[in-house]
């Protein structure tokens, strides 16, 4: 780990003050500029965040850098725990490269580099290739700060339903509150479910495996022999979770014969894919989507080394499991190659799309269009998992199954997993969509709230009568004088 400044907290507050600074350099055309809708004597939010995260802070500081002040943003966890990074991720460091940006919205001093320049120095940003993870959630604690967003924590979205006026979210608390449009910014999860075998789930008790997002007490794995299936990166943070903590032995296994070590991802972070790609025809964005499914990603460089560091680690490749027993006091695995006994095994098989396994997203599926409603693919795989993803607009709007039957639907956005396949792959979980994705999201939010408002203008200017220009007070005089006598002339000629 690199270290911290002595004198860091300063460092930070200066930048945080440059960050300001910045902010009033590039404030033209940011002041708020939404007229208030009301209902029942309320005003509405004009955007409710679903989601305090990196993305939810995103699209918050680029709603609020295009004038749009009435938004609130609802996470369901604690204030400083939002999104993964230290509830149930494992990996040293995150995957983007460190120069990533986007999360700054143009704004120098708020990127990440600034804040590692801050508080660890020039040398601590030079000597690391990637960014810590626990130096990026700090640097997310404190862009909230910093942007002060307005965030409600504690606050768990149970139910959503929507109409022509607007979206009625229920929360856990059984309250409800009416907004105008809605952003799913929940991530990977967000979407589904993290993906667990249903051989695994339907065989052994759930005292001895674990899906690689899990939380559980890490120290349990002492002395265990560990089974892991998958070799992506999870799989790789999640055996050397397991060698840190002890394990007897950790034993990874795939079905490919050879390690997924291709970063196709950094490929595609370009500003031709990335801004165009939810314009790519539905065959290619199905292709490029068969072809990533088919590719785990890469491990980071950090813990693939770490793992392969330890001599109680192997990979065994081409060996997917066969067959799964518990005999009551192990896990017993088949594979083409060999039979195996495991105290504890992990699945590190990733998230399936798939709202239905969302309870808060029951009245979308139940109307919104899927990709098996539009497409037909031409490989003829109608069983694909993939054709449950939503067919979204281009915009990350929800569209209708059945034109006409669903209004109020198209106010609600999935700027999340769900995004993937309709907006091109990247579109909003990855780090690198930001820079593109949250400008694209914003401006079809801001659409929407300037065009019902249209009817508006005209009457608005008509009331607007602030000078832009102070009259000095002899020439008001003069002024005034010649209004009397043009009031004196209309007398006479009444």
């Amino acid at each position: 780990m690199i270290d911290q400044k002595p004198d860091a907290e300063r460092r930070l507050a200066e930048l945080a003050g440059q960050v300001r600074r910045e902010m009033e350099m590039l404030s033209f055309a940011t002041k708020p500029w939404v007229m208030p809708v009301k209902e029942d004597g309320a005003v509405l939010p004009d955007v409710t965040i679903i989601g305090g995260g990196q993305s939810g802070l995103a699209v918050g500081l680029e709603l609020k850098r295009r004038g749009v002040a009435n938004f609130v943003i609802l996470d369901a966890n604690p204030a400083g725990f939002e999104g993964v990074w230290e509830t149930y991720a494992r990996n040293y460091e995150i995957r983007s490269p460190k120069d990533i940006t986007g999360m700054e919205g143009g704004l120098p001093s708020l990127a990440i580099e600034s804040y590692v320049i801050a508080r660890y120095g020039q040398e601590g940003w030079d000597g690391i290739k990637r960014i810590p993870r626990t130096v990026w959630m700090a640097y997310l604690r404190w862009f909230r700060a910093v942007t002060d967003l307005p965030i409600r924590n504690d606050t768990r979205v149970i139910d959503l339903d929507f109409d022509a006026g607007g979206v009625t979210l229920t929360l856990g608390d059984g309250s409800r509150m009416r907004t105008r449009q809605v952003v799913l910014a929940t991530g990977m999860e967000g979407g589904g479910g993290w993906r667990t075998p249903r051989e695994i789930a339907e065989t052994l008790p759930p005292e001895v495996y674990n899906h690689s997002a899990d939380i559980f007490d890490e120290a349990y794995l002492g002395g265990k022999r560990v089974g892991v299936l998958g070799a992506g990166a999870a799989a790789f943070d999640m055996a050397v979770t397991a060698l840190e903590a002890g394990a007897a032995r950790v034993d990874m296994f795939l079905r490919r014969r050879d390690l997924p070590m291709r970063d196709v991802i950094r490929e595609l972070e370009n500003g031709g894919y990335l801004v165009h790609a939810n314009r790519i025809p539905d065959q290619t964005k199905w292709n490029i989507s068969k072809y990533m499914n088919g590719l785990s990603q890469a491990p980071a460089e950090h813990h693939f080394h770490k793992a392969c560091s330890y001599e109680n680690f192997t990979i065994h490749l081409g060996s997917p499991w066969q067959t799964i027993r518990w005999t009551g006091q192990d896990v017993h695995v088949r594979t083409p190659l060999d039979d195996w006994t495991f105290d504890h095994v992990f699945t590190a098989t990733g998230v399936s799309v798939d709202m239905a396994r969302r309870p808060e997203l029951a009245r979308i599926h139940a109307n919104a269009a899927l990709w098996r409603d539009r497409f037909v693919p031409d490989d003829g795989d109608l069983a694909s998992p993939r054709l449950d993803f939503p067919y979204l607009d281009g915009q990350y709007r929800f569209t209708e199954r059945v034109p006409g039957t669903a209004p109020g639907l198209d106010r609600i956005f999935a700027f999340n997993a769900l995004a993937g396949l309709s907006m091109g792959g990247l579109a909003a979980v990855s780090i690198g969509a930001f820079r593109f994705g949250t400008r694209k999201l914003v401006d079809a939010v801001t659409e929407r709230l300037f065009d019902e408002q249209v009817a508006a203008i005209v009457p608005y200017l008509d009331t607007f009568d602030k000078p832009g220009v102070t009259v000095p007070e002899n020439m008001a005089n003069k002024l005034e004088a010649c209004r009397l006598r043009l009031a004196a002339l209309e007398l006479e000629n009444a």
